[in-house]
This record gives C-alpha cells, sequence and structure tokens, in this order.
C-alpha cells in the first residue's frame, strides 16, 4: 500500500468516526467530516504525468492530478524559487 493509500484510509476513518459523532449531536464533527472525506478523495484522485518542473535547473517531474488546474512546478519550494528568480530579474 502506497503513502497516499495509507493516508486516505487513515483519513477515512476518520470521516467516519466524526459521522458517528456527528449523527449523536455534535454539529461541529459534520464538517470535519466532509473535510476528511473529500481529502482523502483527493488523494486517491488519479494522477498524470505533467512535464519537466519549470523552474531552471530543477530536474524533478510534474505530477498532476487529473481534475482543477495543471502545475508547473514539481513542488512548493520550486515555486517560490521560481518566484523569487523571477522578481530579482525585474529589479
Amino acid at each position: 500500500m502506497n503513502t497516499d493509500h495509507a493516508s486516505a484510509l487513515e483519513l477515512i476513518r476518520g470521516a467516519e468516526a466524526a459521522t458517528l459523532r456527528a449523527l449523536s449531536g455534535d454539529d461541529a464533527a459534520a464538517g470535519e467530516a466532509r473535510r476528511q472525506a473529500t481529502e482523502a478523495a483527493r488523494l486517491l484522485a488519479p494522477t498524470v504525468d505533467g512535464g519537466p518542473c519549470q523552474r531552471g535547473g530543477c530536474l524533478n517531474r510534474v505530477v498532476n492530478r487529473t481534475t482543477g488546474r495543471r502545475r508547473l512546478y514539481c513542488c512548493d519550494t520550486c515555486q517560490q524559487a521560481a518566484y523569487w528568480a523571477r522578481k530579482a530579474n525585474a529589479a
């Protein structure tokens, strides 16, 4: 079982417990159950290869979900480094 599947399983179990608490009258638990179920669905969504990372010098590949906006960078660190590089070149 890969990491995403294990994390999704934990989230689903948490959502199940929160749903039971919500049925017992805990109003905040319903929102928590929905959040956990949504995050589990995101983790289990299929992925596609998005090509190379757009930050110069990075050799990683970008992994995109099949829905939503396409990523240009392999991670948040590369996205931030590219931003600061663009900002430095503009000055």
